[in-house]
This record gives C-alpha cells, sequence and structure tokens, in this order.
C-alpha cells in the first residue's frame, strides 16, 4: 500500500492507519465513526407541538399536509445498531479514547 488507504472496511484498518499515519490524517476518519453513531427516528404521532418532547435527544417535527394542515412527529435521537462503529467491533469508548 502506498499512501493513506481511501477506504477502511475493517477495524485492523483503523487500527493501522493510527499506528502508521499522523493523527491528522486518521482522525477525520475516527471522528466520521462517533458523528454516524446516532440517529434520529421517528416514534410516533403527537396531536401538537406542547404534546412533544424537544430536548437534546428529543425534537419535533411538522410535516405540513397539502390541505394546509400541520402533523406533528417526536423524534428521538437513538444509537443506529447498525452504524460502522458497532459493525466494526469499536466501542465509543475505544474510539473516543484513540481522539484524545
Amino acid at each position: 500500500m502506498v499512501g493513506y488507504p481511501h477506504t477502511l472496511n475493517t477495524k485492523e484498518d483503523y487500527l493501522f492507519v493510527k499506528a502508521n499515519f499522523p493523527k491528522e490524517k486518521w482522525q477525520g476518519d475516527y471522528q466520521n465513526l462517533l458523528d454516524s453513531m446516532y440517529q434520529w427516528y421517528n416514534v410516533g404521532a403527537i396531536a401538537d407541538e406542547a404534546a412533544g418532547t424537544a430536548d437534546d435527544t428529543h425534537k419535533i417535527v411538522a410535516n405540513e399536509n397539502r390541505d394546509g394542515t400541520k402533523t406533528y412527529y417526536q423524534y428521538e435521537k437513538k444509537i443506529d445498531e447498525n452504524c460502522k462503529l458497532l459493525r466494526l467491533g469499536f466501542t465509543e469508548a475505544e474510539v473516543k479514547a484513540a481522539l484524545a
């Protein structure tokens, strides 16, 4: 292999670049693992904005219907069980420790 790999497909690929390249090269790839770990999931319709919760892990989304009315949905931020970080066998703590 010559230079930094174009794709990192295994945990070993990530560990290899960490061991053999400067932090500036691999830091973005490790950060992308963390950034794509959580996703917003629709947990159902709610009557209006007052019936929902809005904080760091909850949000309310309003959709305007064709007839001009609005439908509100509650979303919750959860770990994506199919995220690349988990598929590769990393833990959130391992990746955060590598970036520290």
